[in-house]
């Protein structure tokens, strides 16, 4: 497969952006009923990360599908749910949300990283894995943590959960902490399985090991089984050298939690060519993927711009009388990828 249109939904350079957010990423897609959501991770203009999420007609083409943010009164974004109190597990920030529909008495869930510390990145930022319950169309949080880290990999995040033949499978990152300036990524993906999605879970099994490089992953049914598709992260901060980036594609019969079960990765996105749109020219995570009807792959990406020093980026605005980006150390995109 090969690329075969890239657009942009929502850029904190150049824009737009939902009001109340200074920049938004990814996370999961699900159809319910007539209605695509796009569920989201943000950072407010009052800076806390928060969950979001989006909305479009069933009967517009995903790739060129119109979203509408999920509003409070007004025309700001509104939160899936109220911020945790401070000094809970996931305090400091809710992140990457993956969608599990309801199911045999369960309800609608979101899990989610959340973060407790007050660094995102280097040492001492610290993830854990907790979920949402949807109660009479309110999303609520869960109380403890489902999924922590150990010694070597305390850092737990970017979690992709299905459910198949009464058994929940989730796919997350384990690493020693959210990778700094100036430092190799050390990323570990790992997989448990649970009879409820609650507790009960597995010991982790390594699902990719660190040389691989693999960050996160998406999955969607297929005619013949389960398409994944694997992102190798992104280089938020400039470092070179550094991996390669870009999504890798692998097939199997079922959701199986075994690395054997699935094929060899392909490479079908490779974001360090020079013909990468600028948006997403340090790579892509957070993937959501969905077959279309005619084969095709749709993926909703995050997307690094490739790391340029803001006050480069502001002067290149003024001179063109537009406004300066906001003060951040790295511009994030959102966009949706179609591969043929």
């Amino acid at each position: 497969m090969r690329l075969a249109s890239a657009r942009v939904l929502w850029d904190m350079l150049h824009g737009p952006m939902p009001r109340g957010l200074l920049g938004v990423g990814c996370g999961d897609l699900a159809l319910n009923g007539d209605t695509w959501t796009l569920y989201l991770g943000g950072y407010s203009t009052s800076f806390r990360n928060r969950l979001y999420a989006a909305t479009a007609p069933r009967s517009e083409a995903l790739p060129a599908a119109r979203w509408s943010p999920v509003k409070r009164r007004g025309r700001r974004v509104r939160a899936l749910v109220a911020d945790p109190p401070r000094g809970a597990w996931d305090g400091g920030g809710m992140h990457t949300p993956s969608y599990v529909p309801a199911s045999r008495g369960a309800p609608a869930r979101i899990y989610y990283a959340g973060r407790e510390s007050r660094r995102h990145v280097g040492r001492g930022s610290r993830y854990a894995i907790g979920v949402l319950e949807q109660v009479d169309g309110v999303w609520r949080r869960t109380g403890a943590p489902l999924i922590t880290g150990d010694a070597e990999r305390p850092s737990v995040l970017e979690p992709r959960v299905v459910h198949e033949d009464g058994t929940y499978v989730m796919w997350y990152l384990a690493t020693p902490h959210e990778v700094a300036p100036g430092e190799q990524p050390d990323y570990e993906l790992r997989c448990v399985t649970s009879p409820n999605g609650l507790d009960g879970w597995s010991a982790p099994t390594r699902f990719a090991a660190p040389a691989e490089g693999f960050f996160d992953i998406a999955l969607a049914r297929a005619p013949a089984g389960w398409t994944m598709v694997l992102a190798a992260g992104t280089n938020l901060h400039g470092t070179r050298p550094f991996p390669p980036q870009g999504l890798w594609l692998m097939t199997a019969a079922s959701a199986s939690p075994q690395r054997s079960a699935w094929s060899a990765p392909v490479r079908i996105l490779d974001t360090d060519g020079p013909d990468t749109p600028e948006w997403m020219g340090a790579g892509v995570c957070d993937p959501a993927l969905r077959i279309a009807d005619d084969g095709s792959l749709v993926v909703f990406v995050t997307g690094t711009r490739r790391h340029e020093p803001w006050t480069r980026l502001a002067c290149q605005r003024i001179r063109r009388l537009q406004r300066p980006p906001v003060p951040a150390p790295f511009q994030l995109a959102t966009g949706v990828l179609t591969f043929r």
